[in-house]
C-alpha cells in the first residue's frame, strides 16, 4: 500500500519526496521494532502493526496514518480494497521463499508434549552449499540418524540454544550426516542477530550434527562458528525457548 502511494506520488509530483521502502522478514521486523522503541521510546510501546513510515526522520504511524498524511499533503486517494494488497503481499513473500539460491525449512518444537509452535528458517545454500547440505540431509531423513525427536539439550539466557546430538541427546555427541565431522565452510555468515543458526564445534573443523540458534547479536561467534541460515518466521517461539 505505502510503495504504492509513493510510486503515485513520485510519478505526480517530480522531486517532492526523496523515499525508500524497506520489506523485512518477520524476525528482522521484530529486531527493528525492539531497537526503534529505544529511540522513540513511550509512542512506540503499544506499537503492533506490520508497517511504519517516517517523515523527515519523525514517525508518523502506521500504513494507515501515512495514506492520510499523503491525501492531507498531496491529495491522494486510494480506492483499492485491503484484499488487493493482501495479494500483493502474499505473492511478494511466496517469490521471496522460492529464491533458487536459498533452502526454506521449517522446525516444529514441542515441550513437556505440548506443541510450542513452528519456527522457519532461511538456509544460505548460494554461499555455505556443504553446511546446508548436511543440516538439510539430518532435518529430512527418515533414518536412525535424523533431527527428528531429537533434544534442545543446552539454553544460554541471552546467548543461544544448542541441540542436534542425535546420537543420545545429551550434548556430548555430534556426528554429521555422512559420518564423522567436516570441515569449516567459511565464516561469511555474520553473527549479528537473533535467530542465526550456526554449528556448534569443538574446535576448528569439527562441524557434525549439533547445531546452535542465537537469541541476540553474538560477534565473538563470528571467526569460530560457521553460521549458514536464520530465522525468518517464529521470533516469539525463540523468546519462548529462551
Amino acid at each position: 500500500m505505502v510503495k504504492l502511494a509513493l510510486d503515485t506520488i513520485t510519478r505526480e509530483h517530480t522531486g517532492a519526496l526523496d523515499s525508500s521502502v524497506h520489506s523485512l522478514t518477520d524476525t528482522d521486523w521484530e529486531s527493528f521494532l525492539d531497537k526503534t522503541k529505544n529511540e522513540f521510546r513511550g509512542e512506540m510501546w503499544g506499537f503492533k502493526c506490520g508497517s511504519m513510515a517516517f517523515v523527515d526522520g519523525q514517525l508518523i504511524g502506521n500504513g494507515d496514518d501515512f495514506m492520510r498524511w499523503a491525501k492531507e499533503k498531496f491529495g491522494l486517494i486510494d480506492f483499492r480494497p485491503p484484499a488487493f494488497y493482501e495479494g500483493l503481499s502474499n505473492q511478494a513473500y511466496k517469490s521471496y521463499l522460492e529464491n533458487p539460491d536459498r533452502d526454506m525449512v521449517y522446525v516444529d518444537l514441542v515441550h513437556d508434549k505440548s506443541p510450542m509452535g513452528r519456527m522457519i528458517f532461511e538456509l544460505y545454500r548460494d554461499i555455505v552449499p556443504d553446511t546446508v547440505s548436511n543440516f538439510v540431509k539430518l532435518l529430512t531423513a527418515k533414518s536412525e540418524k535424523k533431527y527428528i525427536g531429537s533434544l534442545l539439550h543446552r539454553i544460554v539466557k541471552s546467548g543461544w540454544v544448542q541441540g542436534g546430538d542425535i546420537v543420545n541427546g545429551s550434548g556430548g555427541n555430534s556426528d554429521s550426516a555422512a559420518g564423522g565431522k567436516f570441515p569449516d565452510e567459511n565464516f561469511a555468515i555474520k553473527h549479528d542477530r537473533a535467530g542465526i543458526i550456526g554449528m556448534a564445534n569443538d574446535g576448528p573443523h569439527t562441524n557434525g550434527s549439533q547445531f546452535y540458534i542465537t537469541f541476540g547479536p553474538a560477534p565473538w561467534m563470528d571467526q569460530t562458528y560457521v553460521a549458514f541460515g536464520c530465522l525468518i518466521e517464529g521470533q516469539h517461539i525463540l523468546r519462548d525457548v529462551e
